[in-house]
């Protein structure tokens, strides 16, 4: 019994000790700062400490530090994360953007037309945005950056326990998140209030936790930290002149919201890091200020060089490097998803199944990360939703989530423009909707000018592929008629249409519309310039049948870089329904073909072809073919476009256009473009290429593309009336 208690008392000692030899070594903990754009400055820092080879243990990070401390968490290291940043778009990611591609046509129509849009609710008049931005595209970004953490999960199971902090606006208080949805918790965190959208979570209303937290190491402290590092962005107090922006204003603010703790929380670091960031903003995302703020971070962690290394020493590590090996994400290059269940949350059941139409993913299948995007875009794009927000959950084979929060809103846009041509033109509208996705819609607009008209365009049953459609449009016209340059008529004339869609299909890119309308001509006078032929006008309306077709791709609406545009109409006009005045209909044929032909960066050609044919013996005046201007149906829907052409000129039966445009872009927003555009016209099309009239002109312009529209300036000038013509235009075209 005595030796086996001897050898037990040896046994004790021995584990003793050899627990002592392996003491678990002290955690360290790394805090990251809120900053916006500076906080890219982490990135540097990071670079540092994982060349040193210092382990992190815990994250906390608040703003733009939960944006990076949540990505190296998950095991992002910083030469990923330094490429992240870098070939990110920001512009787009913090704006409410669209890619043009991925909006439906209906949509397409309406971009880039109002400079104001407002939104209305049925219960108030008038509601302003609680953000400019709505958050969705940098929402984006993060689910994609988090694939494989979506679950609700606690964040301290993540390779590296992570929080972040974020602050509640129902009463002001900090919120630390710890546990749930990554990707939306980090959004929740970087949600500047005034310019991102709030985060509704449970019965909390989170925004920025810089305004309660900027700096927060105190959490740090209670995750468990033993050694704590931090990363502070945050610049000091402003002066009255460095108050630019609401940004800058937001940051002070920041500022004096927090500084107690703020205080508190450096005195409580053990090793600090500040990295100069002046002159730098929290917007500073363009490219030269990442690079910098990057190297930045980068200096401040090696002027600690001696420090880091106390610290490595403090915590037992050997002196070689590589002591912070960082857990391999899996998901990062995953190129391929396997889709489970689809669950759609937010919308009625019948709208579930218009939702599953418009996205084309099928259940239990597998999908490619672009098509998961295009998805997502396809949705948002729709303009029916506030947000489109979604969760893949489980491995392998994945839940995926739609959480969408539908607009049940109407709005009030607001359009102007400026040109030599008609002076000033407003444009209003406001659009009164049930719901935008589903249901009834009544869309006013009018435009106050030299030629107002109102129109009224009322929509039901809106489904993926379908909705009939009812219109009425009211508009008065005092136009000058010239041949070969002189002024020659002047007419003026009331004009009403109704019309009735059918079928009215939208299907992103492409759109198929047929129905029948009825045009109503009212003449008020006819003044002649000049003696000569009189034409026969009179008081007429017209029932026709028509049917168009129109596909699209640009990238941009005003000065494309990529795609093309294809239209087509056709239309069969009559006097009863069958005949026009008592003989056989006649018709008109219309079309363009237009594309980009990209030969640089900079440098772009843009062929186009287009042309109109009318079929018939007797055509009324009212349809007779026309062409001059710069835009496209400014005064007949039948105008076509013609540089070099100053004035509305009346031109035969059959007309063919063929337009090469050069453009070169100067900067960003500065444009050269010089164009030439050949035309010829016959009363016979088939006569047309072999003796009909010959028509030349051209042109050179600067243009500048502002956010309230390009500005144009042109010379232009064409054999028709050889004279150099002037025009300007300022605001987007309508």
């Amino acid at each position: 019994m005595f030796w086996m208690r001897k050898i037990g008392i040896w046994m004790l000692l021995g584990l003793v000790m050899c627990s002592g030899l392996h003491a678990e070594r002290k955690k360290v903990g790394l805090v990251l700062s809120g900053g916006g754009a500076k906080g890219v400055a982490h990135i540097g820092v990071l670079k540092v400490l994982e060349e040193a080879g210092i382990p992190i243990d815990y994250i906390a990070g608040t703003s733009m530090g939960s944006i990076v401390g949540g990505l190296y968490a998950i095991g992002y290291d910083a030469r990923c994360l330094d490429s992240l940043v870098r070939v990110q778009n920001w512009p787009f990611l913090l704006s409410n953007r669209v890619y043009r591609y991925d909006l439906p046509f209906s949509e397409k129509e309406k971009d880039e037309k109002y400079l104001l849009s407002i939104p209305m609710l049925r219960s108030k008049l008038i509601q302003m945005p609680a953000g400019f931005i709505s958050g969705q595209n940098i929402y984006n970004l993060f689910s994609e950056l988090t694939l494989g953490y979506h679950d609700s999960l606690s964040f301290m199971n993540l390779p590296i326990p992570f929080s972040c902090v974020a602050a509640n606006l129902v009463n002001g208080e900090e919120v630390i998140l710890n546990s749930g949805n990554l990707p939306l918790s980090m959004r929740a965190s970087m949600a500047i209030p005034g310019v991102f959208s709030p985060v509704v979570l449970d019965s909390m209303m989170l925004v920025d936790g810089g305004i309660a937290n900027n700096y927060p190491v105190d959490v740090m402290r209670e995750m468990g930290a033993d050694i704590i590092i931090g990363v502070d962005v945050s610049a000091g107090l402003r002066t009255m002149n460095e108050l630019h922006s609401v940004l800058d204003i937001v940051d002070q603010l920041t500022n004096f919201l927090g500084m107690e703790k703020y205080e508190e929380n450096v005195r409580l670091t053990n090793l600090y890091i500040k990295p100069d960031i002046e002159p730098y903003s929290a917007a500073s995302f363009d490219p030269v200020a990442i690079d910098t703020l990057i190297l930045r971070g980068e200096r401040a962690a090696r002027a600690k060089w001696d420090e880091i290394v106390r610290l490595k020493e403090q915590l037992g590590l050997p002196d070689e490097n590589g002591g912070n090996e960082k857990v391999k994400n899996p998901f990062i290059s995953a190129d391929s998803l396997v889709i489970g269940r689809i669950r759609i949350e937010g919308v009625s059941a019948a709208e579930k199944k218009w939702v599953r139409k418009k996205i084309g993913i099928q259940e239990y299948s597998v999908i490619s990360m672009k098509e998961l995007y295009q998805a997502i875009a396809a949705l948002y794009g729709t303009g029916a939703f506030e947000l489109v927000n979604y969760h893949l959950n489980g491995q392998g084979v994945h839940e995926l989530t739609l959480m969408l929060e539908e607009k049940e809103m109407s709005s009030l846009n607001l359009g102007f423009r400026f040109d030599s041509e008609e002076m000033a033109a407003i444009l209003v509208n406001t659009t009164i909707a049930r719901k935008n996705l589903r249901g009834f819609q009544l869309s006013v607009t009018g435009r106050l000018s030299m030629n107002p008209y109102v129109k009224l365009d009322c929509s039901l049953g809106n489904t993926f592929l379908r909705k009939t459609g009812l219109s009425y449009m009211y508009k008065y016209n005092d136009i000058d008629l010239y041949h070969r340059g002189r002024k020659a008529d002047n007419i003026t004339f009331s004009y009403h249409m109704g019309g009735l869609n059918f079928s009215d299909i939208y299907v992103r890119n492409l759109k198929v519309e047929l129905g029948v309308r009825y045009e109503y001509f009212d003449f008020n006078s006819f003044l002649y310039a000049q003696p000569g032929e009189r034409e026969k006008v009179k008081p007429e309306g017209f029932l026709s049948y028509y049917g168009l077709m129109h596909y699209e791709t640009y990238d941009q609406k005003y000065y494309p870089e990529k795609g093309m545009s294809l239209r087509g109409e056709y239309a069969l006009y009559t006097s009863d329904g069958l005949r026009y005045d008592g003989g056989v209909p006649f018709s008109a044929l219309a079309g363009n073909l237009s594309t980009v032909v990209p030969v640089s960066r900079r440098f772009a050609v843009l062929p186009s072809l287009y042309g109109r044919v009318l079929i018939g013996r007797r055509i009324p005046y009212a349809y007779l073919n026309n062409m001059g201007g710069m835009v496209s149906g400014r005064y007949f829907a039948q105008q076509l476009p013609f540089v070099g052409i100053h004035r509305l000129e009346m031109f035969e039966n059959a007309v063919l256009v063929g337009r090469m445009k050069f453009r070169y872009r100067l900067g960003k927003k500065n444009y050269l473009t010089a164009v030439v555009n050949y035309a010829k016209q016959k009363n016979n099309f088939f006569d047309i290429l072999s003796s009909g009239d010959d028509l030349w002109g051209g042109g050179i312009s600067y243009s500048y593309n502002t956010l309230v529209g390009p500005v144009d300036l042109w010379l232009d000038l064409s054999n028709w009336d050889r004279k150099l013509g002037v025009y300007f235009n300022f605001g987007y075209y309508f």
